[in-house]
């Protein structure tokens, strides 16, 4: 049996000729992973919070949003003056001790009767948001700060492949992944057995990660699937897209691992969807 250990639900509402309405919604009600924790009372010998008002500047937003503007234009710089070869040799430590971390998991888990472990982003329209995002090298880096190498490409049988060269929780963790393609189409896509039906999403997508050590080793599991969402079935008037992007970990995978992965697809999707919006508010791209 296999359980699912977090689900993450993200709602994208497209504006377009026959739907015009919000921009996107983030419904974090599962996500237990990023909810805040309780405020903590303040004791008398606390240092008092400071309440910051800001006049000046003719950019809204308040001190932490302006820090955030300027920590990703920053990130940006550095990445592109470095590029994704002299970022992959600053890192190749942390990758050479990722590598052997994922052995281990794999060959001495900590529970070897334990289900595999699921990490899931809950957005359709794949090919506004494919052709928006997926193939441009900036929108691919901006889509999280921890992003050291990210390219992908098509492959002759119109199926994409991808590496990528990020953080799973503690584990730097460096992945080719040779083809994600739809499930039952001419592409052949198959779904393992330990992958959920999801009857009610008409396209669905598999892939898998593996180690770029030469070792083939399969160390995640991608099964993306898509549909439509109808006006009103959000609860707010509005309609648009949703998906569910599961990403399956051997059995054992350290629980920290998990979460890593969690809350970086929680970034990264969100900050790709936001650049798939602009595309189609600035008609860059143009939905069907």
């Amino acid at each position: 049996m296999m359980v699912a250990l977090t689900k993450l639900t993200i709602f994208f509402f497209l504006a377009s000729a026959r739907c015009r309405s919000l921009p996107f919604s983030l419904d974090n009600q599962d996500v237990v992973a990023v909810q805040a924790p309780p405020a903590q009372a303040h004791s008398s010998q606390d240092t008092p919070a400071i309440d910051i008002h800001l006049t000046g500047p003719n950019t809204p937003g308040t001190h932490d949003t302006l820090e955030l503007l300027a920590a990703r234009r920053a990130l940006k710089k550095l990445k592109d003056l470095l590029g994704p070869s002299a970022l992959q040799a600053l890192l190749d430590d942390d990758i050479q001790a990722g590598y052997a971390a994922w052995h281990a998991i794999h060959t001495n888990p900590p529970d070897p009767t334990a289900d595999r472990v699921l990490a899931e982003v809950h957005i359709t329209r794949t090919r506004w948001f494919a052709d928006s995002a997926f193939h441009h090298r900036d929108k691919l880096w901006a889509g999280h700060p921890e992003h050291y190498g990210v390219a992908t490409a098509p492959n002759a049988d119109g199926t994409l492949r991808g590496e990528i060269l990020e953080p799973w929780g503690p584990l730097m963790t460096y992945t080719r992944i040779p083809r994600l393609a739809p499930v039952g189409g001419p592409a052949g896509g198959v779904k393992k057995p330990f992958m959920r039906p999801l009857a009610g999403f008409p396209l669905q997508m598999v892939g898998e990660e593996t180690l770029m050590d030469g070792s083939g080793l399969v160390v995640g599991d991608l099964h993306y699937s898509w549909r439509d969402v109808a006006r009103g079935s959000t609860g707010g008037g509005t309609c648009g897209v949703e998906g569910v992007l599961a990403m399956w970990m051997a059995p054992g995978t350290p629980a920290d691992v998990a979460e890593g992965m969690r809350l970086h697809l929680v970034v990264e999707y969100y900050n790709w969807l936001r650049a798939a919006y602009g595309d189609v508010l600035s008609g860059a791209f143009k939905p069907l």
